[in-house]
């Protein structure tokens, strides 16, 4: 009997013990699959987007006149100059002309130098030449088009855009308020590698001082986070020579993210506000996702660190602070028209407008 009494004693502290090594285990599993989606910071908070970055954030370089593009309008130019040029030399007197009294138009005359006439003389040839012939460059720019886990700096390989367009602005055109010039050049555009992933490539003429802007929409891809497509239209801007006037007016893209500050020339930390417009009207209360590009890989707390999240107000527009130097991205979302899905079936679509801008160091 004490044999027997004491096994049944021992059943149940055996059973407390495997119940608390089964609790132990559990525990240790959920914290181990715990910390396993944490440090994939949850797939479905990663942001895609679509690169579209020139290779420099601006072109500057002296102005230089450059002659006429047509032959004769460079004859006539340069006969025209030659023309005011013969005009506006002194004649050669014999005999020393006297003196002029002061304050008289020949006193004035007289106090010109020939160095003086000559500087005045080649101003008025090329104030001439400039207004027959626009400057013309000889420059141009790398565009990389990628897609990318921007925070993870991880490649995405996408294909190519459906669409590839460039909008030049001249303050000079005879209607500022609409590009002097919209170019297609998705022929342009060719298949590289970048980060061992699919990636495209344009390299762009530029001919021309101007503002540029450059625009892309991808192919629809199926997104199983959203069980459902995607679609970017992306935008990003390139001041060539000095030339400003344009970054604040609307393409008239049907979704597009229109700067209120201007978005080069920054340092950081800069203060960036802008607008969201759909069809040309303010997008109000849209959600708008900001972002840069991780290239130094630095880890953050949370997957919330990765990235700042704000709504529109009702004017479409919303203002948020690039603390760091780098290119960032600012992407509006919106329901697009629903697709037709593998199955058949419509599925929904998720479309975002990208905008692009570089932000440099203090110091640089």
């Amino acid at each position: 009997m004490p044999a027997t009494s004491a096994t049944s004693a021992a059943v149940p502290s055996a059973r407390r013990a495997c119940s608390r090594v089964c609790f132990l285990v559990a525990c240790f599993l959920c914290a181990a699959v715990c910390t396993a989606l944490f440090s994939a910071a949850s797939p479905c908070l990663a942001t895609r987007a679509t690169l579209l970055i020139p290779s420099k954030p601006s072109i500057e370089s002296s102005l230089a006149i450059v002659t006429a593009e047509n032959p004769k309008e460079q004859e006539a130019a340069q006969t025209q100059a030659n023309e005011v040029k013969t005009k506006a030399k002194p004649a050669k007197a014999a005999e020393p002309a006297p003196a002029a009294r002061p304050g008289t138009a020949k006193a004035e005359q007289a106090a010109l130098e020939p160095e003086t006439v000559s500087q005045i003389v080649d101003a008025v040839n090329a104030s001439i030449l400039a207004s027959i012939a626009p400057q013309q460059l000889k420059e141009e720019a790398d565009l990389l088009i990628f897609g990318m886990e921007p925070f993870r700096y991880r490649g995405i390989a996408i294909d190519p855009p459906r669409i590839f367009t460039i909008y030049r602005f001249d303050r000079d055109a005879e209607n500022p308020q609409r590009p002097a010039r919209r170019e297609d050049r998705l022929g342009d555009i060719e298949e590289i590698r970048y980060l061992n992933q699919k990636a495209w490539g344009a390299n762009v003429g530029l001919n021309r001082p101007g503002l540029y802007q450059f625009v892309i929409e991808t192919q629809p891809w199926w997104s199983p986070s959203e069980a459902g497509y995607a679609r970017h239209i992306v935008k990003t801007m390139l001041p060539v020579y000095g030339e400003d006037w344009g970054w604040d007016i609307p393409l008239g893209l049907s979704h597009e993210i229109v700067p209120l500050a201007r978005p080069f020339g920054l340092f950081a930390p800069a203060l960036f506000t802008a607008k969201v417009l759909v069809n040309g009207k303010p997008a109000a209360h849209a959600p708008v996702k900001v972002f840069r590009i991780n290239t130094e890989k630095s880890s953050v707390p949370t997957p919330w660190h990765e990235e700042l999240e704000l709504r529109t107000l009702a004017d479409g527009s919303f203002s948020v602070v690039l603390n760091k130097a780098g290119w960032w991205c600012c992407a509006a979302s919106r329901p697009g028209e629903p697709l037709k899905g593998p199955d058949g079936q419509p599925s929904p679509l998720q479309e975002s407008t990208l905008f692009w801008l570089y932000v440099d160091a203090q110091g640089k």
